[in-house]
């Protein structure tokens, strides 16, 4: 029997890459970065459109209605709460402001605090004092203004009773 041949002795360059091989790796390894960061430039574009809209939020007070008699005050709280919409991380939580419109003559009213973040919500207490309005039925409005110029109103209705009787006996 023969003894087969010796095999050829393996190159030296057979498990290494050839330097067509490593141009091509570095052409893929660029499309595939170009890749990410196009997309991750598409959703910021996405989120820088859909977030430059006016914020949304809604206003609420409770209760939305009081009377109050001469000395007296009223103590309401005001809601401002962010409505999310778009991508949550581009959400721009804006700050917004609270004012009295139309408010009767003799009657006192506060906000504490007047600026406020909704972030989701904005709490704020409203002070409506008695300050020498004559008895009746009122109504003034609160507003709430973004600094995007975003507002919303709602009235708030207000009964001023008479001053106190004075049917207690002198001791």
């Amino acid at each position: 029997m023969a003894a087969a041949p010796p095999a050829a002795p393996p190159s030296p360059d057979a498990g290494a890459p050839t330097e067509n091989g490593r141009q091509r790796s570095f052409y893929l390894f660029a499309l595939l970065f170009l890749g990410i960061v196009v997309v991750v430039l598409a959703i910021l574009a996405i989120g820088v459109i859909t977030g430059a809209g006016e914020r949304q939020f809604e206003l609420a007070i409770t209760p939305s209605a009081g009377a109050i008699g001469p000395g007296e005050r009223l103590d309401v709280e005001i809601r401002i709460t962010a409505l999310r919409e778009g991508l949550p991380f581009f959400e721009h939580d804006l700050p917004v402001t609270l004012r009295a419109e139309d408010v009767p003559v003799g009657i006192y009213v506060t906000f504490n605090p007047v600026t406020g973040i909704p972030d989701p919500q904005f709490t704020s207490r409203m002070l409506v004092a008695h300050a020498g309005a004559p008895p009746g039925a009122y109504s003034f409005t609160v507003r709430a203004t973004g600094t995007d110029g975003r507002t919303l109103a709602i009235p708030f209705r207000l009964q001023v009773t008479g001053p106190a009787s004075n049917a207690t006996a002198a001791r």
